[in-house]
């Protein structure tokens, strides 16, 4: 068996050190490429989740206008008074057959 020491020598050919090199840098470079595209969507995501959190606080909280409740008061009030008078004409309705 061979021993290795400082004096060992270790051949490879050009082309296929040239091959490691450039498929290491490669890796690398599409490394970080990949690495800084998930970093921007991480914090495009949290940048969002912000957002809609903010949203959903805004609907939560929002009130209409008074006038606008006020108006829809009245219209229910109105659709009540409505049907009240639609069940005494079929009342009378009713009552005027006999």
């Amino acid at each position: 068996m061979t021993k290795l020491s400082e004096s060992s020598e270790f051949t490879i050919p050009l082309k296929n050190l040239l091959a490691l090199i450039g498929a290491t840098a490669v890796s690398v470079y599409a490394y970080f490429g990949i690495e800084g595209r998930l970093s921007f969507i991480e914090h495009e995501q949290a940048m969002l989740m912000i957002e809609v959190e903010e949203n959903d606080t805004w609907i939560d909280e929002w009130k209409p206008p008074s006038s606008v409740e006020k108006n829809i008061q009245r219209v229910r009030e109105m659709e009540l008074k409505i049907k009240e008078l639609e069940l005494k004409l079929q009342f009378l309705v009713a009552t005027r057959g006999r």
